[in-house]
């Protein structure tokens, strides 16, 4: 099972200039994650959605289905 960790957030230390370019190499990062993990997920998705079953006398009515 893949693991995901988040990068973490630079803490401010006075240093402006330093501090806005962690700020932005973070966000970087996190776009890329949340890329990965998007893709990750589309992909387990798709792998369920392959496993469903196909016999129709199997599928029930949305209505049929008590929540």
């Amino acid at each position: 099972m893949n693991s995901f960790h988040y990068p973490e957030m630079p803490m401010y230390s006075h240093d402006h200039a330093t501090y806005c370019r962690q700020m932005y190499e973070w966000h970087t990062k996190m776009a890329q994650y949340h890329e990965q993990k998007k893709a990750y997920h589309m992909e387990r998705a798709k792998q369920f959605q392959q496993l469903r079953p196909i016999n129709t006398a199997t599928k029930k009515n949305p209505e049929d289905i008590v929540a």
